[in-house]
């Protein structure tokens, strides 16, 4: 399944850069479709125009030093709580106007030109905040067999592939989905947490994989209340995880 998406990619993306060789003005923004004056120097992967790219909100500066979201101290009044099962979490944007968009274009349009670009900024994140780190693993968020092969990917998946290619980190899937849990767009913290509790498992050779690489990173595409890292993180402890922490494009 993966290797089909897989051609399927990169069929997309000759089809866009001879559709961008031959007729220049054909290079659009994927955001908000504004047609480019110029070429782009790799007309394989594609990119924002300057105003979309100014609505992205980088997440640098003034974030929680657990969960990293916006906030005027050094820590929220959440992760003061100790809520959280990871160590850290950091993401590259706030999740809103640009880069809300091109998450659930990819997700729910299926809009493969975002890919490059998302994985580009996932890439951006784990240098700026993990990249002097070198014995770390990378572990995506699994989704049900069902849903993955309904849409066709794993977008968490795609997202470490690209970190672990750049930075020549090892993948490791330790974790299952048991099932494919209800929508949490209209759930709240406390009620997100509970609703994945039970979602995940570890997998058969869970305890040895994690032997071999205790120092672990979940890579997801956006993290809200941190309900499914949390869950993740539990399940990873449980089998032997020195340290889990969690990258994001979104938070």
């Amino acid at each position: 399944m993966r290797r089909a998406f897989r051609r399927k990619y990169l069929t997309l993306r000759l089809k866009r850069m001879t559709i961008t060789l031959l007729y220049p003005t054909a290079a659009t923004c994927p955001r908000c479709e504004k047609r480019f004056r110029h070429v782009p120097l790799d007309v394989a992967a594609p990119r924002l125009c300057i105003d979309c790219n100014r609505d992205v909100e980088l997440l640098i500066s003034g974030i929680c030093a657990v969960c990293g979201r916006k906030t005027a101290h050094a820590m929220c009044q959440e992760c003061a709580k100790g809520v959280h099962s990871f160590f850290v979490a950091r993401a590259y944007a706030s999740y809103d106007g640009t880069t809300e968009h091109l998450i659930k274009a990819l997700k729910y349009q299926e809009d493969l030109r975002v890919l490059p670009i998302l994985q580009s900024w996932i890439c951006e994140a784990y240098a700026a905040h993990y990249g002097y780190r070198d014995t770390i693993a990378l572990v995506p968020v699994p989704m049900s067999i069902e849903k993955e092969q309904s849409r066709g990917f794993n977008l968490s998946f795609e997202l470490a592939r690209a970190v672990a290619r750049r930075f020549r980190l090892p993948i490791i899937e330790p974790l299952e989905r048991v099932a494919q849990d209800k929508s949490q767009t209209v759930m709240h913290g406390r009620e997100r947490r509970s609703a994945m509790e039970h979602v995940f498992r570890c997998a058969d050779d869970a305890r040895s994989l994690v032997c071999r690489h205790p120092y672990l990173l979940i890579v997801d595409d956006v993290l809200t209340t941190g309900g499914t890292a949390d869950a993740c993180a539990r399940r990873l402890f449980e089998v032997g995880a020195h340290s889990v922490e969690v990258l994001t494009i979104a938070r």
